[in-house]
């Protein structure tokens, strides 16, 4: 993914109102600001620096620097980053910027937000074997062609004679990536499957299975 941003410096244009949609859990993103020196004066040492990003979203770099911005000069300064997976998807963020040169300073900021993830995934437990506790994570793509619209989730746990031992989530979920911790103190040692169910399109359900083991 990249953003390509034009910044006239000197008239201290503020950026359009687009929001710029990120892939859900994507990396070697770019954003590529592109710095126009559109006064009679040479700048030096102009510096870009990343002044505030989401907690979740993690710049390689967070200043760069063009030595020497002459007069209707054009700079480029690149940032490299990465989106963890915990983002709220089509949520909006800013990241803010800090432009600087001749002892003069300018604020810029964009909008972005993170699109919700493409399909229906169950990860294996960590740890694992485990005792007593482990943690589950999964991710719930959108249900439809709406991104708002909640999807009904369900996971349980099963011995391995396939008997429902505990359902731990069974209620409408947004859009994202979820993880929880899971206590089997109350069970004892073996093999547990946990499954995890959507209805998806076409009312048809999805159901994924993975096997975890209990050591005590």
């Amino acid at each position: 993914m990249k953003i390509t941003l034009f910044l006239l410096l000197l008239t201290n244009l503020a950026f359009s109102q687009t929001v710029y949609e990120i892939p859900f859990a994507s990396s070697s993103n770019e954003i590529e600001l592109e710095i126009f020196n559109d006064s009679e004066i040479d700048l030096n040492n102009v510096s870009v620096k990343v002044l505030e990003n989401p907690i979740w979203l993690n710049i390689n770099s967070d200043k760069n620097e063009i030595p020497e911005l002459k007069s209707n000069e054009k700079g480029i300064v690149l940032f490299n980053f990465d989106v963890e997976k915990e983002a709220k998807v089509l949520e909006k963020a800013k990241i803010k910027f800090k432009i600087s040169g001749n002892d003069q300073t300018w604020n810029k900021e964009i909008e972005i937000t993170v699109l919700p993830p493409d399909k229906f995934e169950l990860n294996q437990n960590y740890p694992n074997p485990f005792n007593p506790t482990t943690t589950i994570s999964y991710t719930v793509p959108a249900a439809a062609s709406s991104f708002s619209l909640s999807q009904k989730i369900n996971l349980t746990i099963y011995d391995i004679l396939g008997r429902k031992v505990e359902t731990i989530v069974n209620e409408e979920q947004k859009p994202g990536y979820y993880k929880l911790e899971w206590n089997g103190s109350h069970l004892a040692s073996g093999m547990y499957i946990y499954q995890i169910s959507v209805k998806g399109l076409n009312s048809k359900r999805e159901v994924i299975r993975k096997k975890m083991l209990l050591m005590k």
